[in-house]
């Protein structure tokens, strides 16, 4: 059973996504509104970013309430990757994305668009700043009242501080680009515009393209590279006077855990607490060398 502190931290945590939901929502509307309305190339790439994390909030919220169902905490098979298959999603989702805003720019730079009202673009970062600072506050205060918090709440809190960081540079940037524009030097303001938007492209490709190689990686199963094997046999070799024979042996990396299972010969005489023990040995020795690994030794019996 879920202990109450457990329950309570996830259903908060529940609670955390369901809001960052929602007012995530209410950001993206109103960059879709000022971006058409101030012509804003910048607003409308955060526009895009923030449409692609609505999908990631709404599957966390799913995956949560997973988690706090008592059978689905004691048996977590294939829920933890649900979070990986998330993010490799937005990842995909991302290039196409960057396509639309490169699109953007090019049309801006062969047809220019009526004049950048870089004021009204202050409100949505306003927006944008208030909401990353309340949604941090919160998620660290969930993380200094109980150690039960989930993962993703940490990786949220970290990816927080970022956003702030950015969010602030970005709006200082434009206010630069409204002193410009307000001196009668457009030119400048709209370069400012466009040189932002390319460098957060830029950041949006590169950090999604490692999204997808890191959950890709975690999605599917692949062979153990031949050091690894070695590895292996080197376990096998520093215990043989401990069996009898080796039978097959099953290795694979899954997502970034090890799974490793040995066929292992013994003869009647040989106790169960013998065969435990080197199971025991054989997993201890194979954990030095992978940080993640599942090993199951198969015993047979002649």
């Amino acid at each position: 059973m879920l202990t109450d502190e457990k329950l309570k931290t996830r259903k908060e945590i529940k609670r955390f996504f369901i809001a960052g939901f929602w007012t995530l929502l209410a950001e993206t509307l109103l960059c879709l509104y000022i971006s058409d309305l101030s012509n804003s190339v910048i607003i409308f790439t955060f526009m895009l970013q923030n449409a692609l994390s609505l999908i990631v909030y709404f599957f966390a919220i799913v995956a949560l309430n997973l988690s706090i169902k008592d059978n689905t905490y004691k048996f977590p098979y294939g829920t933890g990757r649900l979070e990986n298959f998330i993010s490799f999603l937005q990842a995909a989702l991302c290039l196409p994305g960057v396509a639309i805003v490169i699109y953007s720019i090019w049309k801006n730079m062969v047809q220019a668009p009526p004049e950048i009202s870089f004021g009204y673009a202050q409100i949505a970062f306003l927006y944008m700043i208030i909401r990353l600072i309340w949604l941090k506050w919160w998620a660290g205060s969930i993380m200094k009242r109980s150690d039960a918090y989930s993962p993703i709440l940490k990786a949220y809190n970290a990816y927080f501080t970022v956003c702030i960081i950015e969010a602030t540079l970005v709006a200082l940037s434009l206010l630069i680009a409204l002193w410009f524009q307000q001196t009668d030097r457009v030119l400048q303001a709209r370069v400012i515009d466009i040189f932002l938007t390319l460098i957060s492209s830029t950041y949006w490709v590169v950090n999604s393209l490692k999204v997808m190689k890191e959950n890709f990686e975690a999605l599917i199963d692949l062979p153990l590279k031949e050091a690894d094997q070695l590895l292996i046999l080197k376990t096998l070799s520093e215990q043989f006077n401990h069996y009898e024979d080796v039978g097959y042996i099953y290795s694979r990396t899954s997502g970034r855990q090890k799974i490793i299972e040995i066929e292992l010969s013994f003869s009647k005489n040989r106790s169960l607490s013998e065969i435990a023990d080197l199971q025991e040995a054989m997993k201890k020795s194979l954990s030095q060398h992978f940080s993640d690994v599942r090993f199951n030794l198969i015993p047979v019996i002649r």
